[in-house]
């Protein structure tokens, strides 16, 4: 069956395409080569989509598929795309994509380019047999992309051109992030230290066991241990302490409490304690912190 392309062209869509001189000029520029989108769009209820390329593209393709189903070909391989599906098309690979005949989809999408490309596809572990990752909705990836569209909707100044390569970056980081959950859906190894932290910081009144915090993560005590220093370069207790003596700054800058009062709303029953923790992270004593010119 002979394929027939559409034509672009639907309802809503939003598509911004580089002058070829543009894009020349960016690649010369040290802040841009690196990264740099060349082609982005959204398109809605794309119904007739389609485009093959015998060929491919000198850049990767990116495809989030927001509603609806898609398809792609390239590889030998046919594969579906899903609400939550980001379809890679690596470049100068040969395929062909579309829409769904009964459910078109509804995509956001980006061409780049760049030296640090083939890095973030290698980070992403992309290639023509595994060219679908699974995001699911994720509500940081789609401001992503509308910000990505957004800038380069406003013009190709090296100013615009810089904010829409480190947007990129930013896109990209996300969604390596988010790809690192594993296929079951459970969190990542940095989503698991993040939940840690952010339970940290709800309770720097209370005196943690790293037990408590492993917990949390799901993990045993070394494997928690271990990961949350690869993760922070220090050890559990350790960022929890220096997240306490964070909030006593607060406290102290900010609240005429004494430093025993200061202690005791951070769970330090003694303040000579609290003292030597907050001295031996801020290298000062609290009193002499506070006596402090700052700003």
């Amino acid at each position: 069956m002979q394929l027939r392309e559409k034509p672009q062209g639907f309802p809503g869509q939003r598509i911004v395409v580089l002058p070829r001189s543009v894009i020349e000029r960016s690649a010369e520029h040290v802040l841009t080569r690196g990264l740099l989108p060349t082609d982005v769009g959204w398109f809605p209820h794309a119904r007739e989509h389609l485009r093959e390329r015998p060929a491919g593209v000198e850049q990767a393709v990116f495809i989030y598929c927001a509603k609806g189903l898609g398809w792609c070909e390239l590889g030998g391989r046919r594969v579906t795309v899903k609400p939550g599906d980001l379809l890679v098309v690596p470049p100068r690979v040969p395929h062909v994509y579309g829409a769904d005949v009964a459910r078109p989809w509804s995509i956001h999408w980006f061409h780049a380019g760049g030296s640090l490309l083939p890095a973030f596809m290698a980070e992403m572990g992309v290639t023509v047999e595994q060219s679908v990752l699974r995001l699911g909705e994720d509500d940081q990836v789609l401001a992503l992309f509308e910000e990505l569209l957004d800038c380069v909707e406003h013009g190709y100044t090296t100013l615009q051109l810089l904010y829409a390569s480190q947007t990129l970056a930013h896109l990209l980081a996300a969604i390596i992030r988010n790809h690192r959950g594993d296929a079951a859906g459970q969190p990542s190894p940095a989503q698991k230290i993040a939940r840690t932290i952010q339970y940290m910081k709800e309770h720097l009144g209370s005196n943690l066991q790293l037990a408590a915090l492993a917990g949390v993560a799901n993990l045993s005590r070394s494997q928690y241990t271990a990961l949350f220093k690869t993760q922070t370069g220090y050890a559990p207790i350790d960022y929890f302490t220096r997240l306490r003596m964070h909030r006593a700054c607060q406290l102290l800058d900010t609240t005429d409490l004494t430093v025993k009062q200061v202690a005791a709303e951070l769970g330090y029953a003694d303040p000579l304690h609290f003292s030597r923790l907050f001295r031996k992270v801020n290298e000062a004593t609290p009193t002499g912190y506070r006596a402090m010119r700052k700003g």
